[in-house]
């Protein structure tokens, strides 16, 4: 009797048993559809994501171009730089598909050169009127120029070679003024103080005259007239550093300045919808007007 039971209930079992399988397909057939219909939006918005990403470059690249062009044409029409020729013009916001782009264009020789600080007691004395200037503390720069110099001399009494925790010293120019918050007795709001005010060129370049700011002026001699510095130059641009110091009648060192610059900073900004990205080249122009980029960066901000 039990076995004739079993056989009677063993067809609907398999009726559920086979419904149960068919609606376990089904769940996971959907739940398949689903993923793959999700992973292709998300590759779609991907692909969408790269391809703006990648305009955007170009874009930004294209500025880089044009600071290049705008260089090697001044180059070929004046001995000098100064913010009333077109380089220094800013490029207003273009439109372009989706967005608009915009940049400008900087002198690096306006502000003061960190690694001309070991080789020169002139810049040494402009950096520390700088520091004071400012109402920054210098007991840091004795380690700083342990930092760029190449032997490892420590200068008293604060200087600083092989004593840093989780690192060593670099012994050779900075590349990048961020550089600076590595260097001992380098707080965040003193590197804040000075970053508007300090690049980081190769070699020993000069501080440019004609496009200097009021508080890079004020530390090339104490007690000077800002304002009749920014009237003269606004009036008729320095033809020649003998020229700058005649003219304003102030007991300035010649040596570290000119009228002229190598080191330019172009600067691009691509925005397309909600994305921004970003674009700094430092740009070299030799003495026969021709450019190219010592570094770069480009990101999405």
């Amino acid at each position: 009797m039990v076995s004739s039971n079993l056989m009677r209930t063993s067809p609907r079992r398999q009726r559920g048993l086979a419904l149960l399988m068919a609606m376990l397909i089904v769940v996971i057939g959907t739940t398949v559809a689903v993923s793959i219909v999700h992973e292709e939006k998300f590759t779609i918005r991907k692909s969408a994501h790269i391809h703006l990403s990648d305009r955007a470059a170009l874009y930004a690249i294209g500025l880089e171009d044009l600071a290049r062009i705008y260089l090697k044409e001044d180059s070929e029409e004046s001995d000098t730089d100064s913010l009333d020729e077109y380089w220094a013009t800013d490029i207003p916001g273009l439109p372009i598909e989706g967005g608009y782009l915009t940049g400008y264009v900087e002198d690096e020789q306006a502000k003061f050169n960190l690694n001309t600080l070991p080789g020169s007691k002139i810049a040494l004395n402009r950096f520390k009127r700088l520091c004071d200037n400012l109402d920054v503390d210098d007991t840091f720069i004795p380690a700083l120029m342990d930092w760029i110099d190449e032997d490892f001399d420590i200068r008293y009494p604060d200087g600083m070679e092989e004593n840093y925790e989780d690192y060593r010293v670099a012994n050779r120019e900075m590349a990048d003024i961020s550089e600076l918050l590595l260097v001992q007795n380098v707080t965040p709001e003193i590197y804040e103080k000075l970053k508007p005010h300090i690049t980081a060129l190769p070699g020993t370049s000069t501080i440019n005259v004609n496009t200097m700011s009021e508080v890079i002026f004020q530390i090339l001699a104490p007690d000077v007239d800002v304002s009749d510095f920014i009237e003269q130059r606004d009036d008729d641009v320095y033809e020649s550093v003998n020229d700058f110091i005649e003219r304003l009648q102030i007991p300035v060192e010649a040596d570290g300045l000119s009228v002229d610059t190598d080191f330019f900073r172009a600067h691009g900004q691509v925005v397309q919808g909600e994305q921004q990205y970003n674009l700094t080249s430092l740009i070299y122009r030799d003495t026969e007007g021709k450019t190219r980029v010592i570094n770069r960066t480009l990101g999405q901000f």
